[in-house]
């Protein structure tokens, strides 16, 4: 007879067996570990690379806006000549380089939609790249600057007479005492058409008002014209300009504690600068960090005037230099071009009504750095183009930007942006 105990044996694991499954465990637990790492160190280059594109598209957006407002409200003429200041070249390290880019009631007679200078400076400096100031109502910082309204010739009132005022709407109004400028439209009179409206001494300040008494100098005087009611600036600002403007280039701060500590060496931020009315000095205002390079090319109608129909990009171009007397340029269409074309554009830059007339298309290129440093990364080219290429490569309105060792250690990505200015004539006819 077989004993109940002899049937049920105790037997454990042995410490070979549990050494084994003790590494096998550590190195499951290692292996693990080492991937985990690895997802996290990936997931954070991720979220920078696109923590980075997000602000990229918004900068990119707020300078969108402005180059599609390019000219928006802005006059062609003067009923009498004003006196205006744009930006203060006082301080300015090359300050008759930088007047260039102001317009003034004397030369050009009236301002241009878009003033910029070719590569402002060389990388090694502290502001690299082109250089571009748009001009325009709505390009300013305040609330006044986003609202208009305009002043038919008697349009009714509670009054018991016909009285010309502002037309309100449901919302979204001027604000009163907000200063405005006041432009007249008379499409039966083309010398009396796009004008700013100023009194005999040349004052076009405007505090604005709802119900403007019926002697004030802005209203209109006869029934074919309309006033354009454009909001500059809040009540607490006299006008500098009858305009807004706004800078964009790339910089290198001049206190380096607010040039962002992950940004690779070379690399600079990209500003909008706004004019103030009060002083002339700038605003600046951060859209996109670590930046390399910017280049802005011009697309541009050979054709002039108001006609019919959509006319194309028959040819690009760069920015001027700083005297207007060189441009690089390429056909559109690779067309013959005549020899004279570069200097028929350097000349269309310095001038307002061939600004409206003939610019179609403004190109933005931008050189932004993605992510952070990587030591295992080298970037893959020793250079890159910066601007515009005709198709069959014939001729670029480019700059070569090449990158430095360090900046092999980060990614970077060339951004593209095309905009068609709403405000001028050739994207009108």
């Amino acid at each position: 007879m077989i004993s109940a105990d002899k049937c049920h044996t105790r037997q454990g694991f042995t410490l070979v067996e549990l050494i084994v499954v003790m590494a096998v465990f550590m190195t499951v637990l290692v292996i693990s570990a080492q991937i985990f790492g690895t997802v996290v160190t990936e997931a954070k280059k991720i979220a920078k690379s696109e923590e980075g594109n997000i602000e990229g598209v918004i900068g990119l957006e707020v300078m969108r806006h402005d180059l599609e407002q390019a000219g928006f409200g802005l006059p062609w003429g003067f009923t009498a000549a004003p006196s205006y200041s744009e930006a203060d070249t006082g301080n300015w390290s090359d300050a008759d380089r930088y007047a260039k880019l102001n317009d003034s009631a004397a030369s050009p007679p009236v301002p241009r939609a878009i003033v910029g200078f070719d590569s402002f400076a060389d990388s090694g400096s502290t502001r690299f790249g082109d250089f571009i100031a748009v001009k325009g109502s709505t390009v300013g910082r305040t609330k006044a600057s986003q609202l208009w309204t305009y002043i038919p010739y008697h349009n009714y009132s509670a009054a018991p007479v016909w009285q010309s005022r502002p037309v309100s709407w449901p919302s979204g109004n001027l604000a009163t005492s907000d200063r405005v400028i006041a432009v007249r439209n008379n499409f039966n009179n083309s010398d009396d058409d796009h004008l700013l409206v100023t009194d005999n001494a040349g004052k076009f300040e405007i505090p604005y008002s709802s119900t403007p008494d019926t002697s004030s100098f802005y209203l209109p005087t006869d029934s074919l014209q309309t006033h354009m009611i454009y909001g500059i600036s809040g009540s607490d600002t006299t006008l500098r300009m009858p305009f807004n403007r706004a800078d964009y280039f790339v910089k290198i701060p001049a206190n380096t504690a607010y040039m962002p500590s992950f940004c690779a060496q070379g690399a600079g931020v990209l500003y909008k600068a706004t004019v103030n009315h009060g002083d002339g000095k700038f605003t600046y205002i951060p859209l996109v960090d670590c930046v390399a390079n910017m280049q802005v090319v011009l697309g541009w109608s050979l054709n002039s005037g108001t006609g019919t129909g959509q006319d194309s990009v028959h040819v690009y171009s760069s920015l001027s230099n700083t005297d207007y007397s060189f441009v690089q340029y390429a056909s559109a269409g690779n067309a013959a071009l005549p020899a004279s074309t570069a200097a028929d554009i350097a000349g269309w830059l310095n001038d307002p009504k061939s600004i409206r007339e003939h610019l179609k298309v403004i190109k933005v290129y931008l050189l932004v750095q993605e992510g952070r440093r990587d030591e295992n990364y080298t970037y893959p080219l020793g250079s890159i183009l910066v601007g515009d290429q005709v198709a069959d490569g014939s001729a670029n309105v480019t700059q070569t930007y090449n990158f430095s060792a360090e900046q092999h250690k980060y990614r970077w990505k060339l951004y593209k942006m095309v905009v068609r200015p709403k405000n001028l004539v050739s994207n009108q006819r």
